[in-house]
């Protein structure tokens, strides 16, 4: 029986610092999938990854994704769309760096001489007030955000015990510092709530995964893990897939259903 392994989350689950690279730049994902193939062990991965996803929309598809689906493992990787901006909406986050846009002489001129200009000005003024927000502001914000995914994580279990893995957060890249000057507050922040949040749960295959070993790592070799600003370099995705594929083969040894 192959392993079904269920990732969510942001475009920090499927794309790769600086897009446009080699077949060989595999975002994580990509790398559990082909460790485990190399193992000769069966897998069945199902990426449901959004960019700009939130917790609460991925609460709203799961019982179309976890039930249907039944996974032995769900990776988590969230909360970092929650901590880029102090108040632009989602929808408009979406509704001017989404890549579904569509082709047209009135569409591009729109985007390119209001919406684009409009939402610079914006995005400017967030940084004014990113300045100057103390981090209490968030409080609110990260609450929902932990008690949300907390309900997917238990519903999630409900459906045939699978093993969860939420995945910490790492420090956003330098690229980020002058735009968003309160995110790296907030990422410790809503990284205490995911440790929490597990805690909570209080049950061996709910796990919290600490990237920050492998952050402080590629940090000491002078190599920086997001340098776009939110999003992994490959070799940052081939190490965290690594780590993945190791707490899984850990705990798909014991699962009898399996046959490994």
């Amino acid at each position: 029986m192959p392993l079904r392994i269920l990732f969510k989350g942001a475009s920090t689950v499927i794309w790769t610092s600086f897009m446009k690279g080699p077949r060989t730049d595999l975002a994580y994902p990509r790398v559990v999938e082909r460790n485990l193939l190399r193992r000769g062990l069966p897998v069945r991965p199902e990426v449901r990854a959004v960019p700009a996803e939130r917790a609460r929309m991925m609460l709203r598809t799961w019982e179309t994704e976890v039930s249907q689906l039944s996974p032995d493992v769900i990776v988590l990787h969230c909360g970092h769309m929650e901590t880029i901006h102090v108040f632009i909406p989602r929808w408009l986050e979406r509704h001017v760096r989404g890549t579904a846009d569509r082709p047209g002489f009135f569409r591009e001129r729109y985007r390119r001489r209001l919406l684009d200009p409009a939402f610079g000005l914006l995005a400017k003024l967030q940084k004014q007030v990113d300045l100057r927000v103390p981090t209490r502001y968030f409080d609110r914000r990260t609450r929902k955000f932990g008690a949300t995914l907390e309900r997917y994580v238990r519903r999630s279990r409900t459906v045939a015990s699978p093993l969860v893995l939420v995945i910490g957060l790492v420090p956003h890249g330098s690229r980020w510092d002058t735009w968003f000057p309160g995110m790296a507050a907030r990422l410790e922040q809503m990284d205490a709530e995911l440790r929490a949040l597990v805690q909570r749960v209080d049950h061996p295959d709910v796990r919290y995964v600490d990237l920050m070993p492998l952050y402080a790592e590629h940090a000491a070799r002078g190599e920086e893990a997001c340098p776009d600003g939110g999003h992994f370099t490959p070799q940052f995705h081939a190490d965290v897939g690594d780590l993945l594929t190791a707490e899984v083969l850990a705990w798909g040894e014991q699962q009898t259903h399996l046959d490994w």
